[in-house]
């Protein structure tokens, strides 16, 4: 039981740092980014724009204004916010579960609603990301053009194809499951301490 109590506090001092690392970083992004945007045109055009396409990087010799660019900040402005949020959210209900567990109670009903809201946490965090991925590829693709940076000559044609992950799936389900396991052995507590 030490050990448990032992690493549930220090996991707990690494997702405090974490949270405020996330939290920090989203609150620059919702400041710096529509400042940048309100900015506007007084942004001078930005020449020094490369593309990576898996292994490749292509270097635009077109300057790109911020007006053109805006599509793209605004769609990062997005995943910063929303992500970041999410994944605060969750460092949260992290936090309760391992301060039930750095009390020397792992099997009491913090630790298991926390495993709930942390299951459905995950679900939403996986569907939103997956939805933000999709949109993030089709404004990339149509803000850079990317159909007309080859040859015409040589390519027929240029299309985007975006594969999401699903593994949030298999996750929420193991923490829904992980959730039961935690309800039958705080039970199994309760039952046990009566018969003393």
């Amino acid at each position: 039981m030490e050990r448990i109590i032992r690493s549930a506090n220090t996991i707990c001092k690494i997702l405090k740092v974490l949270f405020w690392v996330i939290a920090v970083g989203c609150g620059i992004s919702a400041i710096a980014i529509p400042a940048l945007l309100l900015a506007g045109d007084r942004v001078p055009p930005i020449w020094d724009s490369a593309i990576s396409l898996g292994n490749y990087t292509l270097q635009l010799s077109q300057p790109y204004t911020l007006s053109q660019l805006a599509p793209l900040f605004s769609v990062t402005l997005v995943n910063a916010v929303l992500l970041g949020g999410l994944c605060c959210y969750t460092i949260r209900i992290l936090l309760d579960v391992f301060r039930a567990m750095a009390k020397g109670q792992p099997f009491s009903t913090p630790v298991s609603c926390g495993l709930s809201k942390l299951s459905w946490a995950v679900l939403v965090l996986g569907a939103i990301r997956l939805v933000l991925e999709v949109v993030t590829n089709y404004i990339f693709y149509d803000t850079f053009a990317v159909a007309s940076l080859f040859a015409q000559d040589r390519v027929a044609s240029c299309s985007l194809s975006v594969v999401g992950d699903g593994s949030f799936l298999i996750w929420f389900f193991l923490l829904r499951l992980l959730r039961r396991i935690f309800q039958y052995g705080e039970a199994m507590q309760q039952l046990y301490d009566e018969t003393l």
